[in-house]
C-alpha cells in the first residue's frame, strides 16, 4: 500500500504491467526453432565442431538463445551433453538415460529423431527456462554434418504434436 500511496494507482498499475512484461518471455515458434537449430547446424560443421564454436551454445546471452527458447548440443555417440547454455551442471554428462517425469528417454529420442534426414521432433516435459515445474517441450533435433553431434531447439506448448509439427519439414 506503501508503493501505491508513492506512486498512485495509476502509477502502480503501470509498474505492474511493466514489471509483468519483462518476465514475460515471449514464445518462440516452430519455424523460429528449426531455423535456428539448422543455423546452429551450419555453423558447427563448418567449424568441424570446435571448442570455440561450441562456446557459443554455453552463452545464455549468446546468439542462440531467443525469446523461451535456446540451442543445446550434444553427442549421442559419446552419450554426452556438449553445450547448454541454462544447464551448465549437464554439459559433459551423459545425456542417453535421462527421462522425463513420463518416464520418455528425451535424449535417446532426440539422438533417433535427429538421425532422420530432415532432422525430427520429440514430445517430452522440461522446465521452462527460470522454472522448476515441467511443461511440455516439444524439440526439433538434427544432426551436425561432419561431427558426432546433434543440435536441438524446442517449443513450450502442450497444443502442439509431433504429428503436427512434423508437417513442417515436408
Amino acid at each position: 500500500m506503501q508503493v501505491a500511496k508513492l506512486l498512485g494507482f495509476a502509477g502502480l498499475a503501470c509498474t505492474v504491467a511493466f514489471s509483468s512484461n519483462v518476465f514475460a518471455a515471449e514464445a518462440a515458434t516452430a519455424a523460429e526453432v528449426m531455423a535456428k537449430v539448422k543455423e546452429a547446424a551450419k555453423e558447427l560443421s563448418a567449424a568441424k565442431g570446435s571448442d570455440a564454436a561450441l562456446a557459443e551454445f554455453n552463452k545464455k546471452d549468446g546468439k542462440f538463445v531467443w525469446k523461451d527458447s535456446y540451442v543445446f548440443v550434444y553427442d549421442c555417440d559419446a552419450d554426452k551433453m556438449v553445450a547448454h547454455p541454462m544447464k551448465a551442471d549437464l554439459v559433459g554428462k551423459p545425456v542417453l538415460k535421462i527421462t522425463d517425469k513420463k518416464g520418455t528417454l528425451l535424449f535417446k529420442e532426440l539422438c533417433d529423431a535427429g538421425k532422420k534426414a530432415t532432422g525430427g521432433w520429440v514430445a517430452y516435459m522440461w522446465p521452462k527456462p527460470g522454472q522448476e515445474d515441467a511443461a511440455q517441450k516439444v524439440s526439433y533435433a538434427t544432426s551436425v554434418e561432419g561431427t558426432h553431434y546433434q543440435v536441438s531447439a524446442g517449443i513450450y506448448d502442450d497444443k502442439s504434436t509431433v504429428a503436427d509439427l512434423t508437417k513442417l519439414l515436408k
